[in-house]
């Protein structure tokens, strides 16, 4: 049997992140601090040569290596480049490895790529509001924040903060060029997808925050990429609306600081955070397991993107059009219709 995965849209919840500088360097916070997002929490330095654990964040074997490069030695690459590529079964499950230098491949082996580089200081900043839970001996810290969170399925390798606002006609809006100005500068916008290249150049020009959309085009991709400042994705590539119970909590805290976050080791996907005062009511919770009055989201066409509740889970599997056999659930869509989806094309949405 097929199990769906899990996706986490939470209203207020806990959310750890690991914080780790690219190379060895001074932590200057201590486990209980309390920091702010743009907080400068580690410094180091970048030398003439920079080792990156490339298959570490691929999670790849050594011998792996290779085939995922984009790169190869002898090859200029510029900072939030393309380094290696991972690629899912669908375009918005691969991961990407964002050079975070510039400079000239000069070998690969181990798992490692060795750039030539010119040395300057980096600083890592926390990059959500919270508390210094754990320190990583020469490279960062696990920061924990208390805050809504909306996992996406993709970013382009940036992380920033700013005021969240939502675009006038919400969650299937296309962002173009022409509803852009100045005001919009240093806030994150919130919209379905955006409509070209120019949309996303002005956003450049203007200085926004960060965009979050439901679905990039992906023809805009390799665009997005190459941007200076975040892009998040919470369905997928294609012309998919934001997810309504997405949608509803961003509505619901417009007008506050949001946190653009990469993944990491402690949670893979990226995400949105929003920290939220107040206490954490710890509940018995089960996640990962469905069950009838779970909240989903359809991860595949034709239901991709939108939102119910189980009614009923398989007793058997059903044959279908295409001919296969699989077990699907009966699920309750947010307009009242009907539709059994098979397992494998749910996410199961944690609000814990």
């Amino acid at each position: 049997m097929a199990f769906p995965g899990v996706i986490r849209i939470s209203p207020y919840t806990l959310l750890r992140k690991e914080r780790r500088l690219p190379v060895m360097g001074d932590v200057l916070v201590q486990p209980g601090t309390s920091v702010e997002a743009s907080q400068v929490i580690a410094k180091g330095f970048l030398s003439d040569w920079v080792c990156l654990d490339v298959i570490g964040e691929l999670n790849v074997s050594e011998d792996q290596l290779e085939l995922f490069l984009i790169k190869k030695p002898g090859e200029e690459i510029e900072k939030g480049e393309e380094l290696a590529v991972k690629k899912g079964v669908l375009p918005f499950t691969s991961y990407s490895y964002i050079s975070p230098v510039s400079g000239r491949i000069v070998a690969t082996g181990m798992g490692q790529v060795i750039i030539e580089t010119v040395s300057k200081e980096v600083e890592l900043k926390a990059g959500l509001k919270g508390t210094v839970k754990e320190i990583i001996p020469y490279y960062g810290a696990v920061v924990e924040g208390k805050g809504a969170v909306v996992e996406t399925v993709w970013a382009n390798g940036r992380e920033g903060q700013g005021i969240l606002r939502i675009l006038e006609e919400g969650k299937t809006s296309h962002l173009r060029a022409d509803d852009l100005d100045p005001g919009n500068r240093g806030f994150i916008l919130v919209c379905g997808g955006v409509e070209d290249e120019k949309a996303l150049e002005k956003a450049a020009d203007i200085r926004v925050a960060g965009i979050v959309v439901g679905s990039l085009k992906l023809g805009l991709r390799k665009k997005a990429l190459s941007m200076p400042y975040p892009i998040q994705v919470t369905e997928g590539f294609g012309d998919i609306p934001m997810s309504s119970i997405a949608f509803e909590l961003f509505r619901g805290y417009e007008g506050q600081e949001a946190s653009l976050l990469l993944g990491d080791s402690i949670a893979r996907r990226p995400c949105v955070f929003i920290p939220v005062a107040g206490e954490i009511i710890t509940a018995e919770a089960s996640p990962g397991v469905l069950k009838v009055g779970s909240k989903v989201r359809g991860s595949r066409d034709p239901y991709r993107g939108k939102c119910g509740v189980v009614q009923e889970l398989p007793r058997y599997e059903v044959h279908l059009e295409s001919g296969y056999t699989v077990s699907v659930a009966r699920v309750r869509l947010e307009d009242g219709e009907e539709v059994e989806i098979p397992l494998s094309n749910l996410e199961l949405i944690d609000e814990t």
